[in-house]
């Protein structure tokens, strides 16, 4: 069993199951007190944001889940050009085009994909986020190397 931080009467593992609980759940807010030490978690825009006293630390933890899925809406959709959709990042992380170092990459330019198909993997906090095709068609462009740092809302993929 784990020890009890003395000054929250929480361990590292509750309290990420906590704020993991809260950022899948429809609430927007949790409130936890014991003693003097307070914890407040408010979802905002794909976000938890922790909030401790007595010190009042502020922390901001990524809620990958809800992130993801508010980014499946924003990130990704119609290019400027005719019948060109680009997939773009739903998260900050680094860009991965095979499952394993030794492993072929999942997509290649002119490759055919199906929608829900996985086109690569983009690692954020230590956890493997399989990126996947909106769409059918044709891998027309693939715009990030293997291995490099990609922004929320940057493109990776143009499908045709």
């Amino acid at each position: 069993m784990a020890d009890k931080n003395i000054k929250t009467g929480l361990t590292l593992e509750e309290m990420t199951a906590l704020i993991k609980a809260v950022s899948e759940s429809n609430l927007d807010s949790f409130d936890y007190k014991e003693g003097d030490f307070s914890l407040s978690l408010h979802a905002s825009k794909g976000f938890v944001q922790q909030v401790s006293q007595p010190a009042m630390n502020v922390v901001s933890v990524p809620d990958i889940s809800m992130a993801m899925a508010q980014a499946a809406e924003a990130a990704s959709g119609e290019d400027d050009e005719d019948n060109v959709f680009v997939i773009k990042s739903p998260l900050v992380g680094t860009f991965y085009a095979a499952p394993a170092q030794d492993s072929d990459p999942f997509v290649k330019i002119g490759d055919r994909v199906k929608k829900g198909q996985v086109l690569a993997i983009v690692e954020a906090m230590k956890m493997m986020n399989e990126i996947e095709s909106d769409c059918d068609g044709v891998i027309s462009d693939i715009l990030v190397a293997n291995g490099e740092a990609v922004e929320f809302g940057q493109p990776l993929f143009k499908i045709s």
